[in-house]
């Protein structure tokens, strides 16, 4: 293999060379790139199940995670294949953690027509759970002060059976 690189880049130069050109990072580049520049089956399918198997946390904050999921996604437009936005997110509703599932699903499936299931609904719907997650784990409970209410009079400090 190592060869067959060797005489490739040998005939480039000697290509180059006698034709009076100006051998340039540019002319190497190029010559590379059309050598190693190939999309496979076996690159789409790669990225493919990279997004198959990814999965939500539910314990880091969701922007970073669908920037990578959305970045695995323009890497297989790169490559040509564009999955329709519709599929891209019925994959981020399925790859949510469980008990975010039903919540979330409903919010973005709430839609008046398929049209307008979107990737910015998703991501809005999940941003939303998200910041409820975690207002409630900064105020678990009420902070209200409840009054003792009761219809039985107290008697008062001189108290005597009789």
């Amino acid at each position: 293999m190592e060869e067959a690189i060797l005489c490739q880049v040998q005939d480039a130069a000697e290509m180059a060379a006698g034709a009076g050109n100006q051998v340039t990072a540019q002319h190497w580049w190029d010559q590379a790139s059309a050598l190693y520049n190939i999309t496979t089956p076996a690159t789409i399918y790669r990225i493919f199940v990279q997004i198959w198997e990814w999965r939500m946390s539910p314990n880091k904050p969701p922007q970073g995670q669908l920037d990578h999921l959305l970045m695995l996604y323009n890497q297989l437009e790169v490559e040509g294949q564009t999955l329709p936005t519709l599929t891209r997110v019925m994959t981020l509703l399925a790859a949510l953690p469980k008990d975010w599932q039903q919540l979330v699903t409903h919010q973005v499936l709430n839609q008046p027509a398929v049209a307008n299931i979107t990737w910015a609904v998703a991501t809005a719907a999940i941003g939303n759970h998200w910041d409820g997650l975690q207002a409630h784990k900064k105020h678990p409970y009420p902070q209200t002060k409840v009054n003792k209410l009761s219809a039985v009079q107290r008697k008062g400090p001189n108290q005597t059976l009789q």
